[in-house]
């Protein structure tokens, strides 16, 4: 099985892993990869980034503009992201953009229209990035397992939101928790666990933001009416993505935020947990004490993971991507790659 990996400087595919330095081949040069999935009812595998929405059907080796919507928003060097792609067993596509939009294909991404009821959230009015131009992202959209019209929207910064009619409606959750969106995973219709960061609007406008943010991971069993912290005392707490495979939670978490990567102050640490977080046991991994795990997939049964600083607010030359494969308890470096692994995808 070939993988795809996700960088700040384009998508590339390997035939397999190990790999050595010179086998992979760059094919997509789309800039920043925020997004790249694979879906169990819908063919080919999809990629979203700083230049847009791609769709390949061979397996990566080609790709088809999905030519999703940028308009007229801002973020890097002027031009307008899409953060978040989905594919629902009905047929339908979504795109979350920056600023941020969500936009909707019902026929195989020929003609996207936005879904309007988003911008209508009434805590829309409090969202917003660190960074300027301080234009928030949808960085997560998720269906709900067993509820195909249930959508899940995570805003950097501005909370979960939810939708149970295809996102023609959506109902404001933001006070459920904290503002920092990373990422959610759903893992049944009424559980799922959320990823975030140290972005706190109340204390950005004392001028404290991510000096005091708590962060953290975080689930919920009544589907999202509520959310608890279920690393609580973790000192690692920027915390990216998380992930799930045979019994087992992943996830890496960082002591600082993006500003504090750009010249190594701060430390990461991987951590696992078999009791689906009730505890989590930190494990060693290559790339400590500094790169940060991003992204997570299963190769021939094995788990991988990428790492690097991806998304530091001034960009490192000298940061060299790596991909990591799980055995038995340990993790390998398998290849590096010179640039920052911000997503994986099997295909």
């Amino acid at each position: 099985m070939a993988v795809l990996i996700g960088t700040d400087d384009g998508l590339y595919r390997v035939e397999d892993v190990p790999f050595e330095d010179d086998d992979p081949e760059q094919v997509l040069d789309c800039g920043v990869v925020t997004a790249a999935r694979t879906f169990d009812h819908t063919e080919g595998v999809f990629v979203a980034s700083s230049s847009g929405a791609y769709r390949s059907r061979d397996g990566g080796k080609s790709w088809d503009d999905l030519e999703v919507p940028l308009g007229d928003r801002f973020w890097h060097a002027g031009e307008s992201e899409v953060w978040s792609i989905l594919a629902t067993a009905d047929g339908a596509l979504y795109a979350g953009t920056n600023d941020p939009y969500i936009y909707r294909s019902v026929d195989d991404g020929e003609t996207w229209s936005e879904l309007k009821g988003f911008r209508e959230l009434p805590s829309r009015g409090h969202w917003e990035s660190p960074i300027d131009p301080h234009y928030a992202r949808l960085r997560a959209l998720e269906a709900v397992p067993g509820r195909p019209d249930r959508l899940i929207a995570g805003v950097e910064a501005g909370g979960i939101h939810l939708s149970n009619d295809g996102g023609q409606t959506w109902l404001d959750r933001r006070d459920t928790i904290i503002d920092d969106i990373h990422q959610i995973l759903p893992i049944s219709a009424d559980v799922w666990l959320a990823t975030t960061g140290y972005l706190d609007h109340n204390l950005e406008n004392l001028g404290l933001g991510h000096a005091v943010g708590e962060g953290g991971l975080y689930r919920t069993t009544d589907a999202g009416d509520s959310w608890t912290r279920i690393d609580t005392g973790n000192d690692f707490s920027y915390i990216r993505r998380v992930f799930v495979h045979d019994g087992t939670v992943f996830f890496c978490g960082g002591e600082e935020a993006p500003p504090a990567w750009v010249n190594d102050e701060h430390e990461t640490a991987l951590f696992e947990s078999t009791n689906f977080g009730r505890d989590f046991e930190r494990v060693s991994y290559p790339g400590e004490p500094h790169e940060v795990i991003e992204t997570w997939a299963v190769h021939d049964g094995d788990v991988l993971c990428g790492s690097g600083l991806f998304d530091v607010p001034d960009q490192r030359d000298d940061v060299t991507g790596r991909l990591m494969r799980r055995r038995d308890g340990e993790y390998e470096t398998v290849g590096r790659i010179d640039a920052n692994v911000s997503r994986l995808a099997v295909v």
